[in-house]
């Protein structure tokens, strides 16, 4: 006597919808330009034009936590850019690092080599060491403290004051 077997399925099968742009994982991008800014809504968040590995172009919009000020500097810089699809499309998931972000080393110094080097503070700018300070405020205050100063000049020291005064 011959058994039939019948065999129920337990999940149901997702319905055949459009194809996702990407497929499945991460795929690396390059963030060609602001596509579009929402200016009818103070919420909008930007969506930009990606190419993909293979060389389709693609409209993106900014995943939860990326910001818009940082995938402008990766458009800026030509950075990779890591894309996914999500259910509104395809999103910007963040940046591909291809370099150490700066940190001190084993000594616990910190190197930064640039030709030009520019620090910007909006109230005030300030260096500290135990025992001195260099302080910057606006309105062109400088304030340096601590218990020695030494200005070793080779050629020449100018100081150009209304007034000048030395205890």
């Amino acid at each position: 006597m011959a058994r039939s077997r019948t065999v129920q399925q337990s999940t149901a099968r997702p319905a055949r919808g459009e194809a996702k742009p990407l497929g499945p994982g991460f795929h690396p991008g390059i963030v060609e330009m602001i596509a579009a800014r929402g200016e009818e809504k103070s919420d909008a968040r930007p969506a930009f034009q990606v190419r993909s590995s293979d060389g389709r172009r693609l409209l993106a919009t900014l995943a939860a936590g990326v910001s818009p000020a940082f995938i402008e500097e990766c458009m800026r810089e030509g950075r990779t850019v890591v894309l996914a699809d999500a259910p509104g499309g395809v999103a910007i998931l963040g940046a591909l690092q291809t370099a150490s972000a700066p940190a001190p080393d084993a000594h616990g110094t910190l190197a930064l080599d640039a030709r030009h080097l520019r620090l910007r503070a909006r109230e005030t700018l300030e260096l500290e060491v135990p025992g001195s300070s260099l302080r910057i405020e606006p309105g062109g205050a400088v304030r340096i403290e601590g218990d020695r100063l030494v200005i070793d000049m080779a050629a020449l020291v100018r100081i150009f004051s209304a007034r000048v005064e030395l205890p």
